[in-house]
């Protein structure tokens, strides 16, 4: 239940939101010749690797590869929606598809202009690679998507082509460099998620005692009103003792003052998602507390024009963490997964495959890549903080799309 308080002054916010809503951007469009153009470029980069088929793998939360491809995403639901794309350098590429999605697919994707080949995925897949293995017998053929594909294509691709089978990143490095019609797409949704800490800072003003859960759901209301196509993930928010756990869902733990507030949040415009996270200190949350939220922000504006193309993931984070050491907090950087710091990269899906950054990943930062520039430090029994911004690489630095301020504080 939302606090009375808070319904009183819900009317007139959601007014302003809407009234300076970001429902349309410029710059935004990309054209089925365009997605034409990638096709032929991953034929060839195909061909150049050695490869004679290549399997790109998606389904509606990891659609990126394909989406990149041929423009489709399938719709989100508790049944399996997966989809398939089969690529050879000679002809036009197969679209696999559950039979709901394929009217869809005919009048919404890519394919018209692609050959219009779209097939069923479950009845159609297993006798197609049959088919392709006797007739074209490749030597050689990767997978794009293989860290997440399902069980159930797997087994009639190995079936069909065995030991030719070989794991693949054509796509991953060809979509992890945005055009500008793409970053324009992330820059908005960037933008919408300013309604999100917006709504966020006024509800800790005037509603203290309200729950991670009742404010999460207004956020949400808020960056919808603010232009937001769908949601990107399940954002967090996070008070007190929970900002310990570098994940954890929202609670019904009423936020207080004294409490580190930390929210990760992101939304999707055109399919293209956002990814933020900020910390406020709300009311007296003490000197350590507060030197926290503030060394994690100073450490992380530090790196922004010391972090460029052609460094490697690991010089990147050499260099995060000697800033880090400057505030005396590098002790207290959170690895988010063995290897990785916390960059990831991110577009279309909030979190890609290409580029990363932390003291294993040696990808090299190319202009052009997205990525969250997420640091996240915990000391426990004080408390956890978090700021985090999509960046597009430039070669003089890194271009954040979310500019909130961060440093923030409510009293």
């Amino acid at each position: 239940m939302i606090s009375n308080a808070a319904l009183k002054w819900i009317p007139d916010k959601f007014e302003r939101f809407a009234r300076y809503g970001q429902f349309q951007g410029p710059g935004e469009l990309i054209t089925n010749e365009d997605y034409k153009a990638r096709v032929e470029i991953a034929k060839k980069k195909i061909a150049d690797e050695g490869l004679d088929a290549l399997i790109v793998f998606g389904d509606c939360y990891r659609m990126s590869n394909i989406r990149w491809l041929v423009n489709y995403r399938t719709i989100d639901g508790v049944y399996p929606q997966p989809m398939l794309l089969y690529i050879v350098p000679d002809r036009d590429p197969v679209f696999f598809l559950p039979m709901s999605e394929i009217p869809s697919a005919h009048t919404s994707s890519a394919m018209s202009v692609l050959g219009g080949d779209i097939r069923e995925i479950r009845k159609d897949w297993a006798p197609f690679l049959k088919e392709r293995a006797a007739k074209d017998k490749p030597k050689k053929v990767g997978i794009c998507g293989y860290t997440y594909m399902d069980l159930e294509f797997w087994f009639p691709i190995n079936e069909a082509f065995g030991d030719s089978v070989t794991r693949s990143m054509i796509i991953e490095q060809l979509k992890s460099k945005k055009n500008e019609a793409e970053i324009a797409s992330m820059k908005r949704a960037a933008k919408v998620c300013d309604a999100g800490i917006e709504m966020l800072m006024d509800l800790l003003r005037d509603s203290e005692g309200i729950t991670e859960l009742e404010a999460t759901s207004l956020v949400y209301a808020a960056m919808f009103a603010n232009g937001a196509h769908a949601i990107a993930y399940d954002i967090m928010i996070q008070s007190g003792e929970n900002t310990e756990v570098l994940f954890k869902r929202p609670t019904e733990r009423p936020i207080k003052r004294g409490d580190l507030v930390m929210m990760d949040y992101g939304i999707r415009v055109n399919d293209y998602a956002s990814d933020n996270a900020r910390t406020i200190c709300y009311g007296d949350v003490g000197k350590e507390a507060r030197h926290l939220m503030e060394a994690c922000s100073m450490g992380y504006e530090d790196c922004l024009q010391k972090i460029k193309a052609g460094m490697t993931g690991i010089e990147a984070d050499l260099i995060i963490r000697e800033a880090f050491r400057k505030y005396d907090v590098e002790q207290y950087l959170v690895e988010v997964s063995e290897g990785r710091t916390g960059a990831h990269a991110t577009g279309m899906d909030p979190e890609e495959d290409i580029p990363e950054i932390g003291p294993a990943c040696d990808n090299v930062l190319e202009e052009g890549q997205t990525f969250a520039y997420e640091l996240s430090l915990i000391v426990p029994g004080i408390g956890g903080v978090r700021t985090e911004d999509q960046v597009v690489v430039r070669k003089n630095g890194l271009e954040p799309f979310h500019t909130f301020n961060r440093f923030l504080y409510v009293d």
